[in-house]
């Protein structure tokens, strides 16, 4: 005998008078499918899954360590030096293709960190036997130390092992300065060394000011496009339209273009102010080697204890982090080390 079924509603009840006997009930409607990357969390934000022992640890803390050890300890050739930082540097970025593609965050590849590392790994093959001019060269190492390496300071970049993503977001910023180190000191021989004002001018005019012009136009013009790409999130998003949905955020871009197009403006303005202060710590670097480990290490540092951070608070989810500001505070403690060291090396002020 069939279990006694609760008493239906008045409008079910309806229903069934109406209805002939032999039709069958209508089939439930399936739950919707979920899906892995739906319920994943992002490898930047602190949780306790990031605390268990996987091959990402060894590895990774591998790949870092080799690459520390040919640009500052041991003397490789140039060959394998460039040969060991492409393998690497274009074994992340692939990957960053293959997860941005997923994440719909492939416009991040239009932001000067990756620019510029491709820029980088291009001319350590294609720049070779003076095949480019000493002014490009002098644009790609000021990049590749200043605003790059730089921008660990306001975004608090973590050096994390546990995932590609996390580790990859540590190796773009700050791996380019080690390697334009190597090539600084070691490789590239200058009859005479450029001034501060000839490396930011060349820095500004060869690479950063094109890049950026373009980026700022796109930026404005990308509400306007089709809509898979208008829907594409870029670096900007994340700030002037964080947490938005693809379908949010096209709405917001189109509907409220002026609001979008000042913040669009704002955020740009932002990014060539500490640009700025980048290129001017990457130009004193370039003129003395004392400078040069100084400022490596300000940034090692910076992105050491930001991992530390990251992990104590996978662990202690009640710990609060600092906020935006420590990022300047950090940015403000590297330059009271960074100047001090060049007006001691140019003879200024002797400190020590």
């Amino acid at each position: 005998m069939a279990p006694k079924q609760r008493d239906a509603s008045p409008a079910a009840r309806a229903s069934q008078c109406t209805a002939s006997p032999k039709e069958p009930p209508p089939p439930a409607k399936a739950a919707p499918p979920t899906f892995k990357r739906q319920t994943s969390i992002y490898a930047l934000t602190p949780d306790r899954r990031w605390l268990r022992p996987s091959w990402a640890f060894p590895l990774y803390a591998a790949a870092l360590g080799l690459t520390l050890l040919l640009c500052f300890v041991w003397q490789p050739s140039y060959e394998l030096l460039r040969l060991q930082y492409t393998f690497v540097g274009v074994g992340l970025l692939l990957y960053r293709v293959y997860y941005y593609a997923h994440k719909e965050r492939i416009l991040y590849f239009i932001d000067l960190c990756f620019v510029s590392s491709i820029f980088l790994i291009w001319s350590l093959w294609f720049c070779t036997d003076g095949r480019c001019s000493q002014e490009w060269l002098w644009a790609v190492y000021l990049v590749a130390q200043g605003p790059v390496a730089g921008a660990t300071f306001p975004l608090q970049t973590p050096l994390t092992l546990h995932h590609p993503e996390a580790f990859e977001s540590f190796f773009l910023h700050a791996s380019p300065m080690w390697i334009s180190y190597a090539v600084r000191w070691r490789w590239a021989g200058f009859e005479t060394i450029p001034s501060v004002g000839q490396l930011v001018a060349a820095a500004f005019w060869k690479i950063f000011f094109p890049w950026f012009i373009a980026y700022l136009i796109f930026l404005l013009v990308q509400p306007f496009l089709p809509d898979k790409i208008a829907g594409y999130e870029t670096l900007v998003d994340g700030l002037i339209l964080p947490s938005l949905t693809t379908e949010q955020r096209l709405n917001a871009k189109r509907q409220k273009y002026s609001s979008y197009a000042k913040g669009v403006l704002m955020a740009t303005s932002l990014h060539a102010v500490l640009s700025s202060s980048g290129f001017l710590a990457a130009a004193l670097a370039f003129q003395y080697h004392e400078v040069q480990i100084v400022w490596i290490l300000c940034v090692f540092m910076g992105c050491l204890i930001s991992g530390a951070r990251f992990y104590y608070q996978s662990a202690h989810p009640q710990y609060v982090a600092p906020g935006q500001l420590q990022g300047f505070i950090n940015m403000s403690i590297a330059w009271a080390f960074v100047l001090p060291t060049y007006c001691h090396a140019a003879g200024y002020y002797r400190f020590w």
